[in-house]
């Protein structure tokens, strides 16, 4: 069979979802005005930080739409299965080197270039779901035992998990693991189901142990335990941010103040009041926060149906495939886009620990950018095969 040749193309392939597009556009241009407005509680001590945010922003728009359009136009089962290993242990590689940088609130997740920051891991996560994918479609309906099928995925999964806890990034590894645990349960492949049985008991597992750290008995083991001892404050902040207001809980508090004071129409775009000193994170951990104070619950709701479009044209195109790998492609990008809304808006609301995870498509962060995008851009590459299948 003759190799493929790589498309060079600004167009969108054949059969790509508009909706899925636009929604991603949508949010995209949203997102980047939340994070310019945001900005400009900076300008204090920096009066040049608006331009610089605009520059920085614009340049991940364009390689992250530009990512998007080459994997849309290229991406094929046979490629991830011919370069998935190699980018694998690229990826291995960057994601050991930030351990030579210095950590950014405990964490050392990131790869520091001047004033450019990379985080490797949040490309981990559309690799994962990539591979897990890969390694189900070759063994389709074959009669390979579960840990022929899994090997390679599990193996990548054991080697990402350990060093991002090493990074002491609780929150990426919380959404890998959940991302690889779900997208592991999507096939229906006769010899992974007693595996996936363990697997389903270990994810309730998790959860139980997660509520129980979250009692103050957790939060104690949490901070005895050398690794992620950093991260009992958020879970103390869960249980109540006022026990100790004007310290450890003091970020806690000022996002729920954000957000109570945004009410239901907000104070009107660009005037936020918490994002001038009050919080530090206001374009990324807590952009949520400024949204909902300045458009109110309807800025919220703006962002929760473009989330509602895009997780519906994934499974959509998911329900209407037989193929596993694809299923598992487009469910695994709804998931992810999913579980960082739900960390990131319940750990700014109160309702659980703060992971850190960012609002994707909102939150500044170009490697989360980058990697939501590559993931859309996947995910049209299937739809497109989907649809002219189709036909």
């Amino acid at each position: 069979m003759a190799k493929q040749k790589i498309k060079l193309t600004l167009k969108m392939p054949r059969k790509y979802d508009f909706w899925l597009h636009l929604s991603s556009l949508i949010l995209l241009l949203f997102g980047s005005l939340m994070i310019l407005s945001a900005n400009v509680g900076n300008t204090e001590s920096d009066s040049m930080i608006v331009a610089k945010v605009i520059l920085k922003q614009t340049a991940f728009i364009i390689i992250s739409y530009f990512m998007m359009i080459g994997l849309a136009n290229n991406f094929t089962m046979v490629r991830a299965r011919r370069y998935g290993k190699l980018i694998g242990l690229i990826l291995i590689a960057l994601c050991l080197s930030t351990m030579f940088f210095t950590p950014v609130q405990g964490s050392r997740a990131w790869i520091h270039l001047g004033s450019i920051t990379i985080q490797p891991a949040e490309f981990v996560k559309v690799f994962m779901i990539v591979v897990i994918a890969v390694y189900i479609e070759i063994a389709g309906r074959r009669n390979f035992d579960w840990w022929t099928i899994i090997k390679t995925p599990f193996t990548f999964f054991c080697a990402f998990i350990g060093i991002v806890i090493l990074q002491r990034d609780l929150g990426t590894m919380v959404i890998i693991a959940l991302m690889s645990v779900i997208s592991f349960l999507i096939p229906s492949h006769k010899n992974l189901r007693k595996v996936q049985k363990i697997v389903k008991i270990g994810l309730c597992g998790g959860c139980l142990t997660t509520i129980f750290l979250m009692t103050p008995a957790g939060v104690g083991i949490l901070e005895n335990l050398p690794v992620f001892s950093h991260v009992s404050t958020r879970f103390e902040n869960a249980l109540n941010p006022f026990s100790d207001p004007y310290n450890k809980g003091h970020q806690a508090i000022q996002g729920l103040v954000s957000i109570a004071s945004g009410g239901l129409t907000g104070k009107g775009i660009g005037q936020s009041q918490q994002k001038f000193g009050y919080l530090t994170q206001a374009d990324n951990d807590y952009i949520i926060g400024v949204v909902i104070e300045e458009l109110g619950i309807f800025g919220l709701a703006f962002i929760m149906i473009g989330y509602v479009v895009i997780i519906q044209r994934l499974f959509q195109y998911a329900l209407r495939t037989k193929s596993e790998g694809y299923k598992i492609i487009l469910i695994g990008t709804a998931m992810y886009i999913f579980l960082h809304f739900f960390f990131n808006v319940g750990g700014v609301g109160g309702l659980i620990p703060l992971t850190g995870v960012p609002l994707l498509f909102i939150s500044s962060g170009g490697s989360s950018l980058m990697s939501i995008m590559s993931a859309i851009g996947i995910s049209q590459a299937v739809i497109s095969r989907i649809r002219r299948q189709g036909e």
